[in-house]
């Protein structure tokens, strides 16, 4: 398993966006960019009204790469696959706040099959009582700020609220949690997402991939549109 360094802000690359024809050129471009982990979704059609990517695919690129994997698991009974994703090689697991019934449960069943958890909140729903025990019991807090499974979505302002009450509340107990942002994530939102609490952001087809630039230029555009605010 490996395992991420902290830094006081981290991008990772969404692989549902990158080229899938020629996913090795895309993971060793990734990797050169300076990406700090890759983020693997997987929805079951059932979360949301799509399918996508799959075990087998993180079978087959498991190996090519020694960058750390995060899972995100948009799927119901998320149970059901952990310990198989686990020994694909996820990891870190992220499992919704919406599709668990006892999440505690689900982080130490993580953590027994040789993950790390992860907890995921959908674009509109918000921190409830229990967020802070939850918080404490996880690497960070992955926040949606689209509907998961489909690029090009336009960021949900409803999200960035969201955010800031999460960080709020961390930062108000004292807890190391890093919040995550997964949607529409690009020069233009990274600003507002960065002053609303985010320190970790998933690159995808509108700020990793954009095709006018290389990997490493949109990458670096994006760090830059973080330390310029």
């Amino acid at each position: 398993m490996f395992n991420i360094e902290k830094n006081s802000i981290l991008i990772s690359s969404s692989v549902s966006c990158m080229d899938l024809c020629n996913l090795q050129k895309s993971i060793k471009e990734v990797q050169e960019a300076g990406i700090s982990f890759l983020h693997f979704d997987i929805v079951d059609g059932q979360f949301n009204n799509c399918f996508i990517l799959g075990e087998s695919i993180l079978e087959a690129i498991r190996p090519i790469t020694n960058i750390p994997i995060e899972v995100h698991l948009a799927a119901y009974n998320p149970e059901k696959y952990i310990e198989r994703l686990s020994k694909l090689g996820a990891d870190y697991i992220a499992v919704h706040y919406e599709a668990m019934s006892n999440p505690l449960k689900t982080f130490e069943y993580i953590r027994s099959c040789g993950s790390k958890p992860i907890l995921a909140f959908k674009s509109d729903t918000p921190p409830n009582n229990d967020f802070l025990t939850l918080a404490k019991e996880v690497e960070w807090i992955l926040k949606l700020t689209v509907n998961p499974g489909f690029s090009g979505q336009k960021l949900q302002e409803a999200s960035l609220e969201h955010i800031k009450q999460m960080s709020n509340i961390i930062k108000e107990n004292n807890i190391n949690t890093y919040i995550q942002t997964d949607g529409n994530v690009n020069c233009k939102t990274i600003p507002k997402l960065f002053s609303a609490g985010a320190n970790i952001f998933t690159g995808g087809s509108s700020g990793l991939f954009i095709k006018d630039f290389t990997i490493k230029e949109n990458f670096n555009n994006l760090l830059n549109s973080i330390h310029n605010i």
